[in-house]
C-alpha cells in the first residue's frame, strides 16, 4: 500500500465539472481520468451541436453518462447580464450535482475575475488561480503595471487609456474629490488620501470605485477619442511600427484588434498619424463589443501596444501559494491563426 505521504496526493475524491469546450475539454478528460479522477461532469451547449452537426463530438463518444452532461444555452453570455446569468447557473448546476470543483481551461471564463469569485464565494475549488490573483494578473492593464512595478520589462505602450479620459475631465485631485462625492463613491482610501499617490493613481482608484459601484463616469465616445489621441502621440515616435489594440480582459484571441503603420500613409508625418489614428474609433467599439464590455459599469480599458512583428511566443507554467514558487517548464507557441495557438512545443530541457 502507497505511504500516507504519497495517498496524500490522490485526487480520487475530486469531482470536477469541466466548464469549458472543444480540444481542450477533450484534453483534461482525459489527464482527469489518467489522474483517478472518474467523477467529472461537463457543459453541453448549442455551440457543440453546431461544431459537430452530423457527428457526436469525441468527449461525448467518451462520456456516456447523461448524468455527468449538463446543458447550457452556451459557455458565457452574449452580455454581461447573461454572463453573470451564466455563472449562476455553473455553481447551481455543480451544486446540484456533487461537484465541489470546477476547471474552466484556459483564458475567457478563467480570467473571468467575477467567475472565480462567485466559485470562491460558493464554496467550491477552482481549479486555478484565485480571485484575487486573477485580478492582479488576468486584467492585463493590472498585469502590465505588477510588471512593471518589479522592474520586469514590457512591450511599450499605453495601459491607462480610461485614467487618461477621466484625467481630461478631472484634471485635478479637488475635481477627483468633488465627483468622488456626487457619486458617492467608496474609495480605497489607503491609494487616494495618500501625499505620495500619483494624480493617475488616484485616479485610477476612482475609476475602480466606479466598477464596484456599476456606473460610467466616461462614455465609449470619449474612451474612443482619447484612444485615437493616444495613437497619434505613438506613431509620433514609432511611425513604422504597427499599433496593437488588445482589451484588458477575455483570452482565446478575443479583443485585439491592429492598426497599420503611420508611415503607410501618403502625406506628411503629421498626415499619416492622423489617418492612421483615424481607424481606431472603430475598432474600439468592435473589441469592446466583442468582450461584451458596452455595458453600464464595465472597465472599458483597452491597450495599446507596439505589434511586434517578429518574436517568439514562450509561455512558462508557474505554480505556487504565495510562499513558495516552482516553474514547471515552459512551451513554444508561436504557431498562431487568428490570435489563437495552433501548436504547442515543449521547450523544457531537462538535466
Amino acid at each position: 500500500m502507497p505511504s500516507e505521504w504519497v495517498r496524500s496526493f490522490s485526487c480520487m475524491d475530486m469531482r470536477p465539472l469541466i466548464i469549458c469546450r472543444g480540444p481542450i475539454r477533450k484534453e483534461v478528460m482525459d489527464v482527469f481520468t489518467e489522474m483517478g479522477i472518474s467523477g467529472y461532469g461537463i457543459l453541453l451547449s448549442e455551440k457543440d451541436s453546431i461544431v459537430y452537426p452530423n457527428a457526436l463530438s469525441p468527449e461525448l463518444r467518451l462520456l456516456t453518462d447523461p448524468n455527468r452532461i449538463h446543458r447550457v444555452p452556451d459557455y458565457s453570455g452574449a452580455t454581461k447580464e447573461e454572463r453573470l446569468e451564466r455563472i449562476e447557473q455553473i455553481i447551481k448546476i455543480a451544486k446540484q450535482n456533487n461537484y465541489n470543483a470546477i476547471f474552466a481551461g484556459y483564458g475567457f471564463m478563467a480570467e473571468d475575475e467575477d467567475m472565480v469569485a462567485a466559485v470562491e464565494r460558493a464554496g467550491l475549488n477552482f481549479i486555478g488561480p484565485c480571485a484575487r490573483t486573477v485580478h492582479s494578473a488576468g486584467l492585463k492593464d493590472e498585469a502590465k503595471r505588477t510588471a512593471l512595478k518589479v522592474g520586469v520589462s514590457v512591450t511599450p505602450g499605453i495601459d491607462n487609456a480610461t485614467t487618461l479620459v477621466l484625467l481630461a475631465k478631472y484634471p485635478d485631485v479637488a475635481s477627483l474629490e468633488l465627483l468622488v462625492k456626487t457619486e458617492n463613491l467608496k474609495l480605497d482610501k489607503s491609494v487616494f488620501e495618500d501625499p505620495e499617490a500619483l494624480l493617475a493613481d488616484k485616479a485610477a482608484c476612482v475609476l475602480a470605485a466606479s466598477y464596484d459601484a456599476g456606473i460610467d463616469l466616461y462614455s465609449i465616445e470619449e474612451l474612443q477619442a482619447q484612444i485615437e489621441q493616444s495613437v497619434i502621440d505613438m506613431v509620433a515616435n514609432y511611425p513604422d511600427n504597427r499599433i496593437r489594440l488588445k482589451a484588458i480582459g477575455g483570452g482565446g484571441g478575443k479583443g485585439q484588434r491592429i492598426l497599420a503603420a503611420s508611415s503607410s500613409y501618403s502625406g506628411s508625418k503629421e498626415q499619416q498619424a492622423i489617418t492612421a489614428a483615424s481607424k481606431a474609433p472603430a475598432l474600439v467599439l468592435e473589441i469592446l463589443n466583442e468582450v461584451k464590455t458596452t455595458g453600464v459599469g464595465d472597465n472599458k480599458n483597452i491597450l495599446l501596444e507596439l505589434n511586434i512583428e517578429s518574436t517568439r511566443h514562450q509561455e512558462i507554467q508557474v505554480l505556487g501559494n504565495g510562499d513558495w514558487c516552482i516553474s514547471l517548464g515552459a512551451r513554444d507557441c508561436s504557431l498562431q491563426m487568428h490570435e489563437q495557438k495552433l501548436l504547442e512545443v515543449s521547450s523544457t530541457h531537462e538535466s
